[in-house]
């Protein structure tokens, strides 16, 4: 079984199309609701970037075909959830 309460799951509404993505997962049971209706767990994570120096977080939303590599305080970001 999935769990849809990791850093970078997405989850969508089957209504508007409206997607939400997990920033910081939990102990505790998601239900995330849209338009009236549970909105669905979809079976792919969007990347989440830190910088070790700083702590700063960044998370990619819209994946362009490309790698993006982004620097903080003048050091690449690591990769710490989703798709690598």
């Amino acid at each position: 079984m999935i769990s849809g309460n990791r850093r970078g799951r997405v989850y969508r509404c089957p209504i508007c199309g409206a997607e939400l993505s997990v920033i910081r997962g939990g102990e505790g049971v998601l239900a995330p609701v849209c338009c009236n209706t549970r909105m669905e767990l979809l079976g792919r994570s969007n990347t989440v970037y830190r910088c070790s120096i700083c702590g700063s977080e960044l998370m990619v939303i819209k994946d362009g075909g490309g790698k993006p590599e982004p620097v903080c305080c003048n050091e690449k970001m690591q990769v710490i959830g989703g798709n690598a």
